[in-house]
């Protein structure tokens, strides 16, 4: 277990990154080198000029408005699973360093730091957690049964089992903030601390979960999130 522990702490991690970065620049690479098609593939209104339909590719990723138009309840899971995954992001930027400026600025200390880490945590958390609960279930009926593949139940189970193990840390586990900063920062200037054990197990199995999404990402369908650029760039050429 010792042995699983370390390598999960301290080897994996940079495979993980490793084979995130060069899978996605890989795939993005592959999509460049695609003979482009003899035809305009553009749907009408198109903007005219090139910066003008990247910002409209953008737009339309950021907003999902082409799922509203189509299904509000499910545009509504979708739009708040991505806004609390773009806070979670946001958020563990501080497992790296933190905003000392902001909180000298506003002049918060510890007390009111670690109340504010707890609840906007929490709160992204159970954003990001709820639509998944939703989507899920959706799965297994209806027309969208027939349409699943595994790779979608393992998507879906796979980012619940992501949150489901974060939310464990913030909200019932005391981690010590200040000594996982010490130990991620550890691991990006390959100086190997001790894994806090304020952590728990909760953050080895989180830690572990979240490098297979970053190995699986560059191969599944989460390539989506990049590839929807392209291709709603080639929709509007």
């Amino acid at each position: 277990m010792e042995i699983i522990e370390y390598l999960l702490l301290y080897i994996t991690p940079y495979i993980a990154v490793i084979v995130l970065i060069g899978g996605t620049i890989y795939q993005v690479y592959r999509w460049s080198q695609r003979k482009p098609v003899p035809a305009h593939l553009s749907l009408f209104p198109r903007p005219q000029s090139r910066l003008g339909r990247l910002g409209d590719a953008l737009l339309d990723m950021f907003t999902l408005r082409g799922l509203f138009r189509v299904n509000t309840l499910l545009w509504i899971g979708a739009f708040a699973m991505h806004i609390g995954l773009l806070l979670l992001i946001l958020g563990h930027i501080r497992v790296v360093t933190d905003f000392y400026f902001l909180w000298d600025w506003i002049g918060w200390g510890e007390e009111e730091l670690h109340t504010f880490s707890l609840v906007a945590g929490v709160s992204a958390g159970v954003l990001f957690l709820v639509p998944l609960f939703y989507l899920l279930p959706r799965r297994f009926g209806g027309s969208v049964k027939f349409l699943s593949t595994p790779e979608d139940y393992f998507i879906l189970i796979l980012l619940i089992a992501i949150a489901v193990t974060g939310m464990h840390m913030r909200s019932v586990l005391d981690v010590d903030q200040h000594a996982m900063r010490k130990f991620m920062q550890g691991l990006y200037i390959f100086r190997w601390e001790e894994l806090p054990e304020s952590a728990g197990i909760s953050f080895i199995w989180h830690f572990a979960l979240v490098q297979l999404l970053m190995i699986y990402f560059p191969f599944g369908k989460l390539m989506h999130t990049i590839g929807s650029i392209f291709n709603k760039m080639v929709m509007r050429s």
